[in-house]
């Protein structure tokens, strides 16, 4: 009987713990800009929360969200759809590395080490950085992957979205003027993929990556305005693919069937 009843306080327990965490999930990092050290978390969630002892956790580096530069928005009082946005800094005087980093949002309490205190996370650059173990753990995070897309980085997805599938760079190609626009079809495409650059751009570089970041082609188009790659023996799943030309660049997502 006491074995019994010990099996049930465990359940409850775990059972709390991962409603706690659930629950926390309402507030979530939706931009990060490594050269700025720039970082925006928005709440989800249907409350107003205190969240200035919440913590960010880059490379093992940690401090609470108090103790970094506020640049908007109201970390005591935190409302329902409100952001706020910080420049990360830590205690120890490490920052955001631009070329690779993580970066974990945790409650206030706890073991960086244990997964139950992280309420979300993002990587870029490479894989298996800092916290990522605990992020898999999770279901936040598959393993090795990582924002492959020039930053800042943009979160695409809402409160129930994990994974480098919902981060896409901040300046989209709908940011871009109409003229400088690449089109891709078809999406999804099974033989072949249809690249169109604008005629106005020149000296392109197009390059498409897998979502573990391995780049898969890279073709340099001088004066090139239309290209048609052969995807018909690449693995199901969904590629990214980039073209840059002077000082900007433009990614877009697309599906192998």
């Amino acid at each position: 009987m006491k074995k019994k009843y010990v099996y049930y306080v465990l359940i409850v327990i775990i059972s709390f713990g991962f409603s706690i965490q659930k629950a926390n999930a309402q507030f979530r990092i939706v931009e990060v800009d490594p050269s700025t050290e720039r970082v925006k978390i928005k709440n989800f969630g249907s409350t107003t929360e205190n969240i200035s002892a919440y913590r960010l956790c880059a490379r093992f580096s940690y401090d609470a969200l108090s103790n970094m530069t506020l640049i908007s928005g109201n970390l005591v009082s935190f409302a329902p759809n409100a952001e706020v946005e910080l420049t990360v800094s830590f205690s120890n005087g490490s920052v955001l590395t631009d070329a690779s980093s993580d970066l974990g949002l945790y409650l206030p309490t706890g073991s960086f080490g244990v997964a139950a205190n992280m309420i979300d996370f993002t990587q870029w650059g490479a894989g298996g950085i800092g916290r990522e173990s605990q992020a898999v753990s999770n279901g936040f995070w598959t393993a090795g992957t990582f924002i492959n897309v020039a930053p800042p980085y943009e979160f695409t997805g809402g409160n129930t979205d994990f994974g480098v599938n919902f981060w896409d760079t901040l300046l989209s190609v709908d940011d871009i003027g109409d003229t400088n626009k690449f089109s891709i079809s078809p999406n999804p495409a099974s033989s072949h993929l249809n690249v169109n650059i604008p005629s106005n751009v020149e000296n392109a570089t197009l390059k498409v990556f897998d979502l573990l970041g391995k780049k898969i082609i890279e073709k340099e188009l001088s004066n090139i305005q239309a290209v048609s790659i052969d995807v018909s023996k690449w693995n199901t799943g969904v590629y990214v693919i980039r073209v840059s030309s002077d000082d900007i660049t433009q990614t877009k997502r697309f599906i192998k069937q």
